[in-house]
């Protein structure tokens, strides 16, 4: 697949329907919790359900993927750790520049993009991807935007467990395990795959309304996060990715993609939970974050169109 084809079939799409979600946001008044809602706990596990009811991905296949977004997490974070200590960041920005570098938006940037680029099976491997991150991030990722607090930011751990998503996983697993799972032409798997289907569309536009409502006036500060996230990020998920040996090559590919997705949100709702809300040079920690998540999504439109075509093109895993 050449640059052209990839921006044109895989990012385009995606930048279209963002777009219109932020030209919405800036053109009315819209609250998107609601919407956020929804997809979180209706489209969000009807994808992730039907996906994994599908997928003809192994058990192996996973149980590499599980070890590789754990094993992503903890090198970007000892990374980050060791560049911000190195350029004088401390306290809730180093928190941030961690958060920043180690959690991708494998959700609403990540499931889209694998679907476009690398079909059913990018699509499956991605919901996996999220699904365990998920499980790093209301853990560590809390630990880590509460600065090491073992008080509230403990029961925010149980979040994850609050999520629909989990049980959705745990419900196909065990349904394709005692094949229950009915035929993938029935009334009932059309029916969630449709629900499924429409998260797509949902995800890209409260990525949109999201980027309009982002404050960037520190911009500059965006500028060593945004590139350990786009820069280092893919690279520590190739050099993984061939460490896992997946079996599968486009399992091992869509696994580097997400790795090289601009940075998520929810650490910043993290962040603006736990952390202290104290300025540090002019900029408190969820604004350090949210300038690094609108900078890395709008240059993430090169480097992932780039990231694609090489990726189609490599022949190594």
């Amino acid at each position: 697949m050449s640059i052209t084809g990839a921006f044109t079939n895989a990012i385009l799409p995606i930048l279209s329907v963002a777009v219109v979600g932020y030209l919405l946001a800036r053109s009315i008044d819209i609250d998107v919790a609601p919407i956020n809602t929804l997809g979180l706990y209706v489209l969000i596990p009807a994808l992730a359900f039907h996906s994994i009811a599908t997928t003809t991905l192994g058990g192996g296949e996973v149980a590499k993927l599980g070890a590789g977004v754990v094993g992503y997490a903890l090198l970007m974070i000892a990374i980050a750790w060791g560049v911000g200590r190195l350029s004088g960041e401390s306290g809730p920005l180093l928190g941030a520049l961690m958060l920043a570098a180690a959690f991708p938006n494998s959700g609403f940037v990540g499931i889209p993009l694998s679907e476009f680029a690398f079909g059913e099976i990018g699509r499956t491997t991605a919901v996996l991807y999220l699904t365990i991150q998920n499980l790093v991030v209301y853990t560590l990722g809390v630990y880590i935007a509460s600065g090491g607090s073992n008080s509230r930011p403990l029961d925010a751990v149980l979040e994850v467990f609050r999520l629909p998503l989990i049980y959705a996983i745990v419900a196909a697993v065990a349904m394709r395990a005692f094949e229950l799972v009915p035929p993938p032409g029935s009334a009932a798997m059309e029916t969630v795959g449709l629900v499924g289907d429409a998260s797509i569309p949902v995800m890209l536009l409260i990525l949109g309304i999201q980027m309009a409502e982002t404050d960037i006036s520190a911009v500059s500060r965006s500028v060593l996060p945004s590139t350990l996230k786009l820069v280092v990020a893919p690279i520590v998920g190739l050099a993984l990715a061939l460490a896992l040996g997946f079996s599968n090559p486009t399992v091992a590919k869509v696994f580097v993609l997400e790795c090289a997705t601009p940075a998520a949100v929810i650490p910043l709702a993290l962040t603006i939970e736990y952390a202290d809300d104290v300025t540090v040079d002019g900029i408190t920690a969820p604004e350090y974050l949210s300038t690094t998540i609108f900078t890395t999504t709008v240059a993430s439109i090169g480097v992932l169109t780039v990231l694609v075509a090489a990726l189609h093109a490599a022949t190594f895993f």
